[in-house]
This record gives structure tokens, sequence and C-alpha cells, in this order.
């Protein structure tokens, strides 16, 4: 099994960029949880010790 690893300070724990966002209206004075809604982009990974792009190829 071939691990993966950061090629720029051989970190092993990845992150995500934000791909959801809630949506609140104000109703009657109170802001109000409407619903989530996902950004239909492709995942890019990120190092997350230094913030360097994953390259998986």
């Amino acid at each position: 099994m071939k691990k993966i690893k950061c090629a720029h300070c051989g970190g092993t724990k990845f992150i995500t960029q934000p791909n959801k966002y809630d949506v609140y209206e104000v109703i009657d004075g109170d802001l109000q949880y409407i619903n989530t809604e996902s950004i239909d982009d492709m995942d890019i990974f990120y190092c997350r010790e230094c913030g360097e792009i994953l390259k998986t190829i």
C-alpha cells in the first residue's frame, strides 16, 4: 500500500477547501437558518500542516 504524504513537508493530514455554505434569512426580526447549499466543484486537497496542494499524479 502506497503511503500518501505532502511532497513539501511530509505531512499526512489533508483538508479540502470549503464546499458548502449555510443560508440564513431575517424573518420577523430574527435571523433564521434556512438550509445548507453545496458547491459542486471538485475537491482540492491541501496539506493541513503547510497548505501545499496535494498532487495525486
